[in-house]
């Protein structure tokens, strides 16, 4: 706002479609066929066979009742890089040779994208999607709150799958304010759409003002980045920052008052009397005549 970035209301959600496709691996690859080594067509099945449920519980009551099948069943065709063939879901009319490799999609279309709004389900604490904009939304001034529930935009690969928009806008009304008017805009090509934003920007008059050239950062190294973008700030490093320094010098006050071997606390008290009754054990001992034996 007015040229500066909030970054208190600058929110992160730590799932991407990288991290969709590793645990598609993992469930097929515990279900089915090793394809811990496969991402590139693991990715194609998820593009081409996943989809976000409107209602997980039902989808996933279905499955149960029926797992051979039931309407969410959908078989993947693996391709066969012999012929130069790709891999596609089968279809009613395709024709299986003994040759061919099936995959059986079954409650992984939908359970692997929930991921994106329930994200506890695979023992993250975060916020689901709808829950980060809400929250996101929330930290702004109030008077502008209901023109940002009004353009929220898709942008990612995610954003393709089926019944995304859907889900989203029915869980972000349910969040949103009794008078806000909640709007989610699609664009053509969400995969590309960052590219096309960040050429745009760059070709316009501004870019120059809002970045640091070869010559400033070869000369000034990141100084230079400081003093471009002042108001840069990291919250969650500085926090992180700021316990780490609390537990060492929690940790330094506990290790001065351990014994020497550090297992038991010692009083300061106590310190210093153990301390003379050493110095006079070994005052006493340097000062004893030497003897000696002598042999028979």
């Amino acid at each position: 706002m007015n040229g500066q970035i909030v970054w208190d209301a600058v929110k992160r959600l730590d799932i991407g479609g990288k991290l969709l496709t590793n645990q598609l691996k993992e469930l097929i690859s515990f279900r089915q066929w090793n394809m811990m080594d496969e991402t590139y067509i693991m990715n194609d099945v998820k593009e081409a066979c996943c989809y976000v449920s409107t209602d997980f519980e039902q989808d996933l009551e279905t499955c149960r009742a029926d797992p051979k099948t039931n309407p969410v069943v959908r078989e993947y065709i693996l391709p066969d890089l012999s012929i130069n063939r790709k891999g596609r879901i089968r279809g009613s009319q395709d024709i299986v040779t003994d040759a061919d490799q099936i995959l059986v999609m079954n409650n992984e279309r939908f359970s692997v994208p929930e991921i994106i709004f329930r994200p506890d389900n695979l023992g993250m604490n975060q916020c689901g999607l709808a829950d980060t904009i809400a929250v996101s939304i929330s930290l702004l001034p109030e008077d502008l709150r209901g023109m940002f529930w009004a353009n929220i935009g898709l942008i990612g690969g995610n954003t393709k799958f089926p019944g995304f928009r859907r889900r989203l806008l029915a869980e972000l009304r349910s969040r949103a304010p009794v008078d806000a008017e909640v709007v989610i805009y699609d664009c053509e090509e969400p995969t590309t759409e960052v590219y096309r934003s960040a050429l745009a920007f760059a070709r316009s008059p501004q870019f120059t003002q809002n970045c640091v050239t070869r010559e400033e950062y070869a000369e000034s190294g990141s100084n230079a980045s400081r003093r471009k973008f002042s108001d840069w700030k990291v919250t969650g490093a500085t926090e992180k920052d700021a316990a780490t320094k609390g537990t060492r010098d929690t940790a330094g006050k506990e290790k001065a008052g351990r014994g020497p071997r550090g297992d038991e606390r010692v009083p300061q008290g106590a310190m210093k009397k153990l301390s003379r009754t050493r110095s006079k054990v070994v005052n006493a001992a340097s000062s004893a005549p030497a003897t000696s034996r002598r042999r028979g």
